[in-house]
């Protein structure tokens, strides 16, 4: 059979890769289609009742405001079922832009796709709210896929991943939720982001038996989801106890004042953690504060909390109100005897080192992975060869949560019921993830701890400061 010559966008698109070039598209961090161009809806098989206005996709469209030419001229050489001319036009574009993990997933996707008989997992990212923190979590799928490829894939059937976008939205998770059961060939999925949406989203998977791995969504709650629900972040629960601990045994601090968002499955559920850890084992919760309020004040609230006579201040932000609390920490430098400061995952970004600075030196945080950790150092080796930079936790447990899909497939577990059981198992155990072992609590939760770090002075951010693990 003779394969279909690629349409005239293929050309255009490779010519604009070779003219601007890798390093430009690097410095950018991503290449604009122009505007004039744009591309019909899919219907996407086994969507139906309206489920094609969902953002899904396995290569047929693309989903970011700055998917790179490759990424678009492959969509539509993809949705002709023109594979074997996508993925030279995929392979040329990665080349130029090593960084961008829709392209990977494509790519792959062709792959198993033209070996046949592929495998089908589904990641379910925040793709139109937090494309950046969406892209983390793609290239630790992505690494997984791509590892799987060059080890000839299980049995020599490959990884296809479904991307969708929910937003962070807990009714278009669940409607996206829905859509995913409704395709019998998605054995499990990667997601979702935040806990709102994946409490949301798991009342659809539950019931369907559909395995669910969240690499990011630590609320207390989602331990009680059901049997079917999984997650390779540590959860709420874990950090809250860890962080009241670090102020009542290692800083002898025992008097805290909370910032956090009510409206908030994470931020609640760290909240309740860290108070109840802190207040059972001798410290008191001294006043509250919510972030999300529009009449909050970081001045006046940091005043109300040291008159109170607070010696810690509890940082527990959503990434919505994250401005406000590093505005409580530049408050609180301002002060003659600034508060000790904890704070929860959403503040190990870079944006917190950026616009805190010397505000938040000395921060605590605890997160879920570090690459400076002796046991996570060979996967943020490897990850900085393939993306051409450093990864972040969400890449790592990702990896994690793609790694167990994999594991379960290559014990012989290719049906939805299958590989339910297979994670079910109390022995089930992943050795080598990007955070060392991977084990589940009956509850369905990673039986691992955190890793504490602090802000202290450095150059490895390129900020003047760092996250340095704790001893």
């Amino acid at each position: 059979m003779v394969a279909k010559s690629p349409p005239p966008i293929v050309y255009i698109a490779l010519g604009l890769l070779l003219l601007w070039g890798g390093h430009r598209a690097w410095q950018a961090g991503y290449v604009r289609w122009p505007e004039s161009i744009s591309l019909p809806p899919v219907s996407l098989p086994g969507l139906g009742g309206g489920a094609q206005d969902l953002l899904l996709t396995s290569g047929e469209r693309t989903l970011f405001a700055d998917s790179s030419p490759a990424a678009v001229a492959a969509a539509e050489l993809l949705r002709q079922g023109n594979l074997s001319a996508a993925i030279p036009v995929l392979e040329m574009g990665l080349q130029s832009n090593r960084n961008d993990p829709e392209a990977r997933i494509f790519l792959n996707n062709a792959r198993a796709q033209q070996q046949g008989s592929p495998l089908s997992l589904a990641v379910v990212v925040p793709i139109s709210s937090n494309p950046n923190r969406a892209k983390e979590t793609l290239r630790g799928v992505a690494q997984a896929q791509e590892e799987l490829f060059q080890q000839g894939g299980i049995g020599g059937r490959l990884l296809r991943v479904v991307i969708a976008d929910d937003g962070d939205n807990p009714e278009r998770a669940a409607a996206v939720a829905k859509a995913l059961v409704a395709q019998p060939e998605i054995l499990g999925v990667i997601g979702h982001n935040t806990s709102d949406a994946t409490l949301a989203a798991a009342e659809v998977y539950q019931p369907a038996g559909l395995a669910m791995i969240s690499s990011t969504s630590t609320s207390t709650r989602i331990s009680m989801l059901g049997d079917a629900i999984f997650r390779t972040v540590p959860s709420d629960q874990v950090a809250g106890t860890q962080l009241a601990r670090y102020a009542l045994n290692t800083l002898r601090l025992q008097r805290v004042a909370i910032f956090y968002n009510p409206n908030s499955a994470y931020s609640s559920s760290l909240r309740d953690a860290f108070a109840s850890t802190l207040t059972s084992e001798g410290g008191i919760v001294l006043a509250e504060f919510d972030l999300s309020a529009s009449d909050f004040n970081p001045q006046a609230s940091l005043q109300r909390a040291v008159g109170q006579g607070a010696q810690v201040a509890f940082l527990a932000p959503t990434a919505s109100v994250a401005e406000k609390a590093l505005a409580v920490a530049r408050e609180n430098a301002a002060t003659g005897r600034p508060l000790a400061l904890l704070g929860g995952d959403v503040l190990f970004s870079l944006t917190t080192l950026q616009d805190g600075g010397a505000a938040v030196e000395g921060l605590v945080v605890a997160v879920p992975w570090h690459p400076q950790v002796p046991r996570n150092r060979e996967f943020a080796q490897k990850a900085a060869q393939l993306w051409g930079g450093q990864v972040s936790w969400r890449t790592a447990l990702a990896y994690d949560a793609t790694r167990v899909f994999l594991q379960a497939f290559s014990q012989g577990a290719t049906s939805r019921n299958a590989v339910l059981a297979r994670l079910q198992d109390p022995n089930f155990l992943l050795q080598d993830g990007a955070s060392g072992e991977v084990r589940f609590l009956p509850s369905g939760d990673r039986n691992a701890p955190n890793v504490l770090v602090r802000v202290e002075p450095g150059n490895r951010s390129g900020t003047g400061y760092d996250f340095v693990p704790l001893p």
